[in-house]
């Protein structure tokens, strides 16, 4: 979600034209002067804009009103008042469109770290930032469902923060989207639960958080296809593979992270953060 002139869109966002959504000229939202959208989703665009008030750059996230999703969105990021968490500034209706204005972070996301490559030990620095943010959702009963290198922007320091609070929802809530077969979060980087139906659980971020370390440490995720149901397929039953000789320390972290049953993977954030402190870098 990022203009393309310092920054790559986030996975899931395409580049686009910056007068139109969908063919429709920038939405007027009162309070804000639009100036090139910078990305688009299934259900919204993201906008770079100024904020006459706070004479600020600001994200806005643009989508038709009506269905309350970003009033949802705004309300749990507001109670997540963390560094580790990306600020979100107002919500709102006008014209047709609702609105949500967030942090601006012209550095970009995680994807471009990992597309530098890193070592082990700039690998896991970047795991203890993400465990850490995700984390602070764990510790208030809430579950992210959706943690992924895009949603893991950097600030100007190189610190991670977490973005888009559009899935959360409580632990051990049922969605009645999460139908077994249905995919509520991003392919990729979705646990094996989440394709059963199962209750929310911050088990399943700990999957996720389990793929970005594989793909920090060797720039590919663990589980890759050809097509969607092979991805999902080996979400489903293939092992976590072997790491390189050289990353084999890190072996039993990446298994407790990317183990198949829920009992046998580490139970939330706080836990991976446990096992961080407990072991050297390699």
């Amino acid at each position: 979600m990022f203009p393309a002139s310092s920054a790559p869109p986030r996975p899931g966002w395409r580049a686009s034209p910056a007068a139109s959504v969908s063919g429709l000229a920038a939405p007027r939202i009162p309070g804000f002067r639009l100036l090139r959208q910078v990305g688009r989703g299934r259900h919204a665009a993201a906008w770079l804009a100024w904020d006459v008030s706070g004479e600020r750059e600001v994200v806005l996230k643009v989508q038709p009103a009506g269905d309350g999703s970003l009033m949802r969105e705004y309300a749990v990021a507001r109670r997540l008042a963390s560094p580790h968490i990306v600020q979100v500034y107002g919500c709102g209706e006008a014209a047709g469109s609702g609105w949500l204005a967030m942090e601006y972070l012209p550095a970009g996301n995680l994807r471009r770290l990992i597309g530098q490559g890193s070592t082990a030990a700039e690998a896991l620095v970047l795991l203890r930032q993400a465990a850490e943010a995700v984390a602070h959702l764990h510790r208030l009963g809430l579950v992210h469902r959706d943690v992924k290198p895009g949603n893991l922007l950097l600030r100007a320091t190189g610190e991670l923060v977490l973005a888009d609070f559009g899935l959360v929802t409580a632990t051990g809530a049922l969605d009645p989207r999460a139908q077994p077969g249905a995919v509520v979060g991003t392919p990729g980087y979705v646990a094996p639960e989440q394709l059963e139906g199962a209750a929310a659980s911050p088990a399943a971020d700990v999957y996720s958080l389990g793929v970005l370390l594989h793909e920090m440490l060797l720039g590919c995720p663990p589980f890759c296809g050809e097509t969607l149901m092979e991805v999902l397929s080996q979400h489903l039953v293939a092992p976590p593979p072997r790491l390189p000789a050289e990353l084999a320390a890190l072996q039993p972290l990446l298994d407790r992270m990317l183990a198949k049953e829920v009992k046998e993977r580490l139970p939330d954030a706080d836990a991976v953060l446990g096992l961080l402190g407990q072991r050297c870098d390699p």
